[in-house]
């Protein structure tokens, strides 16, 4: 997938559609964002059949009202996102079962 990405964000189902490296689009939804280390990071959660997990992109700021979206390059930040996110699951999922 390329560095920057441009998107609309104000609607939670908007349909986010990126490029990857052999230049075959997929289409995203955003399924959440996260605040690890005081930066914003978005959960791109995918449409595509033929894709089976989602991305994680760290939030760049804004252009207007478009989200700018980079990869995250670095190994070390990229496993505290995961983990936040993997944290971020189970403590859903415990909740869910309290309610019953």
């Amino acid at each position: 997938m390329a560095d920057e990405h441009l998107h609309e964000h104000e609607h939670d189902d908007e349909i986010i559609v990126l490029e990857d490296e052999n230049g075959q689009e997929h289409q995203f939804v955003l399924g959440e964002v996260l605040t690890v280390d005081e930066k914003d990071y978005a959960v791109l959660l995918p449409i595509d059949e033929e894709m089976e997990e989602g991305v994680i992109f760290r939030i760049d700021g804004e252009d207007g009202d478009q989200m700018v979206l980079a990869e995250i390059d670095d190994d070390e930040e990229w496993q505290r996102v995961v983990d936040a996110y993997n944290d971020d699951l189970f403590d859903d999922s415990e909740e869910e079962e309290e309610d019953l």
